[in-house]
């Protein structure tokens, strides 16, 4: 893990020790979580029931301001444990002690299903987004202005921090729509016929349509061969972290949790 914990003392049988604790556990301070929306609204409140249920180590609140505000938070203590979407910046790796992969996001490219364009190369998809390709018309789609949505470019969020990595380089953004949230973005390509926006596949809806990229498609095998390049590693971050937020760790690379990653991402195990 680049240097960092990646033999977790705090064990299964360490877990089940904490089991036989539940009613002090019950007592402490509830667990808390900054960070990737993605983690925060697809696999943690599921995750964070079955875990107290077993340990009965209480879950409090669970935010989904972004990765970016969740590295802050958990540096600056404010809360337990955060959650990266995206590979950890050398900055990042400095910063926090705990690192632990859950699972992979597959990151899909979105437009509406009316679009007749159906596959996009990574060029292509530098072109949209750096606003250097401005119609549709030029992939095989309608005569129609390009609309890029796309979370706050300045918000800290994984999404645009990872699609900026792999997709645009050094080339800066074009002129997007921004909004709060990928589940905004999504939203409003199914209502927009000229639209497009990059976000988990975990927020895919039956209004818009994933255009496969260089002829592949964001399904599991195809991200495991790595003929889908857009991918992230989906992790929880922590500085220092007590004994309760390494058994939420090590819980969540159990088969019951990992099958709860499996329903929207593909797990890490």
């Amino acid at each position: 893990m680049n240097g960092l914990r990646s033999i977790r003392l705090y064990s299964l049988a360490g877990l089940l020790a904490l089991t036989l604790y539940a009613g002090q556990a019950a007592a402490a301070d509830p667990l808390t979580y900054e960070g990737a929306s993605t983690i925060g609204h697809m696999v943690l409140p599921e995750a964070t029931k079955l875990f107290t249920a077993k340990t009965g180590i209480p879950f409090g609140v669970i935010g989904t301001a972004g990765a970016g505000a969740g590295f802050k938070a958990v540096v600056a203590g404010q809360v337990s444990l955060g959650g990266l979407a995206s590979e950890p910046t050398d900055k990042e790796k400095a910063a926090l002690t705990d690192i632990e992969v859950i699972g992979y996001d597959v990151m899909g490219i979105f437009v509406h299903p009316k679009n007749t364009t159906k596959d996009l190369t990574m060029a292509q998809l530098k072109d949209i987004f750096s606003g250097k390709a401005t119609n549709w018309k030029e992939f095989g789609g309608p005569d129609l202005p390009i609309t890029i949505y796309s979370e706050k470019l300045d918000g800290g969020r994984a999404t645009v921090k990872a699609f900026k990595a792999m997709v645009l380089g050094e080339a800066a953004y074009g002129p997007v729509k921004e909004l709060d949230d990928a589940t905004d973005c999504v939203a409003d390509v199914a209502k927009d016929p000229s639209g497009i926006t990059a976000a988990s596949m975990s927020f895919a809806v039956p209004g818009v349509a994933a255009v496969s990229v260089g002829a592949a498609k964001p399904e599991a095998a195809a991200v495991q061969s790595g003929a889908y390049r857009l991918k992230r590693p989906l992790s929880l971050i922590a500085v220092k972290p007590s004994q309760e937020v390494l058994a939420f760790f090590e819980f969540m690379l159990t088969p019951p949790a990992q099958a709860i990653v499996a329903k929207s991402f593909v797990p890490a195990k």
